[in-house]
């Protein structure tokens, strides 16, 4: 029972040293997409902030006269 057990292990372990690299290159696959998927959460913010402070300028120059109100409510152009 006891060399049974001894076996299961050493297995284990051998089978661990098999492997090792490759859960290390699987972990830092993985760590990888959640680091981008992090940066991309982040443009995302930067971006919004950014259009928000483009709506005030646009704001205070149409006030100024300085903007027409048309080029201020103007739509991006659809990419096709």
């Amino acid at each position: 029972m006891e060399d049974q057990q001894e076996n299961n292990k050493k297995e284990k372990m051998d089978w661990l040293k098999m492997h090792a690299d490759t859960v290390v290159i699987i972990g830092a696959i993985i760590g990888s997409i959640f680091w981008m998927n992090g940066k991309f959460s982040d443009i995302k913010t930067e971006m919004s902030a950014i259009e928000k402070e483009i709506a005030i300028v646009k704001t205070v120059l149409v006030m100024k006269n300085v903007m027409p109100v048309e080029l201020a409510v103007a739509e991006k152009p659809a990419k096709n």
